[in-house]
């Protein structure tokens, strides 16, 4: 700390497995005075963060993101903080940490709100499945209450399908469907790779209630990053092939950044506002005369600007601030959370 400037930014920087050193760095540029913890050890718990302005902590999962306790760190220690020191400037926002890889908890805010989604039904019961099966038809989408990344999401095509994984949420292994999923999962060569590589196993369960959805046709998506409010940065995700019908980067999806459609902001904006949420990552998908938010989340991962030679960029992209400023992650998260600070010492 440098007691001899108290107008100093004061920061917390948690360790992380990703974008640590990238925050560090860019907190040292921005004149930041930082503290480094770890919740690796104690000391973060009886550390004292009344003299701090803000904390960061850039999460990934702790096991596979379809685990229940993936963000632990994020769910119980950074609420914890949070809990005890309210006027502290969290990354992610704690106002939307509950929702966080909790897609039944989303559910419950848009469906509550009126936000246009997805027709959806929580399975919760065998009734509950027989009702998708008859109001959503086949194929149709299942969809783990946890995971990222497209993974523990499902395209079901029929009704044997459907109650095979609803069976499978409940704990009822002993049927030939429950066998079968597990012997797939185990004749992934990636189910070695984690096993071997990372020594963790993914987590081969579901946890109740799965969301059975409508599927819709379609070949693309659209994620919107709103910061302070305001949409920042939205790219399209294409599918590279006819036959793919998840289009996650990580799943193979192409990026664009070109023309966002002003409908696609009005919504993302209007999450925001009604989350109370300083940052948040849609998934928007378009549908009719507008778009479906699918999940959201407070924390988004980006490529860099030109970082993947395969991605599109069109001259028609409508969204300021610039791609170069935008997908800089550490920069707009760092420089946002420096002007909350000089507007509530403004104040």
């Amino acid at each position: 700390m440098n007691p001899s400037n108290p107008k100093t930014p004061r920061a917390v920087l948690f360790k992380s497995q990703e974008r640590f050193s990238a925050f560090l760095a860019k907190l040292n540029e921005s004149g930041v005075d930082c503290t480094i913890l770890d919740f690796e050890n104690d000391e973060w718990i009886t550390f004292d963060y009344s003299g701090i302005d803000f904390i960061i902590y850039y999460p990934s999962f702790e096991y596979s993101s379809n685990h229940p306790l993936a963000l632990q760190k994020v769910h119980d220690n950074l609420m914890f903080i949070s809990s005890e020191y309210p006027n502290l400037k969290f990354f992610p926002d704690p106002k939307i940490i509950k929702y966080y890889n909790d897609k039944y908890r989303q559910f419950l805010f848009l469906k509550k709100h009126d936000f246009p989604i997805p027709e959806t039904i929580p399975l919760f019961s065998a009734e509950s499945a027989n009702l998708a099966d008859k109001r959503l038809g086949y194929p149709m989408v299942v969809k783990n209450r946890y995971g990222a990344g497209g993974g523990s999401v499902f395209k079901v095509n029929s009704r044997k399908e459907l109650e095979q994984l609803y069976k499978i949420s409940r704990l009822d292994l002993f049927s030939f469907g429950a066998m079968r999923y597990f012997w797939n999962l185990m004749s992934q060569r990636i189910f070695y790779y984690h096993l071997i590589k990372a020594r963790r196993m993914n987590y081969p369960f579901f946890s109740p209630p799965l969301l059975a959805q409508k599927y819709i046709t379609t070949d693309r998506d659209l994620k919107t990053v709103v910061g302070n409010f305001m949409v920042v940065e939205g790219h399209w995700r294409f599918q590279a092939s006819a036959d793919q019908w998840k289009v996650n980067i990580d799943g193979g999806g192409i990026g664009q950044w070109s023309h966002i459609p002003q409908d696609a902001i009005d919504i993302s904006e209007r999450l925001a506002r009604e989350l109370k949420a300083s940052w948040i990552n849609l998934d928007l998908m378009p549908h009719e005369d507008g778009f479906l938010i699918t999940e959201f989340s407070p924390v988004w991962h980006h490529y860099r600007f030109r970082e993947k030679a395969s991605f599109v960029y069109k001259d028609d992209y409508n969204i300021e601030p610039a791609l170069e400023v935008s997908l800089d992650l550490e920069k707009i998260v760092v420089e946002s959370l420096i002007a909350r600070i000089d507007v509530k010492r403004a104040e």
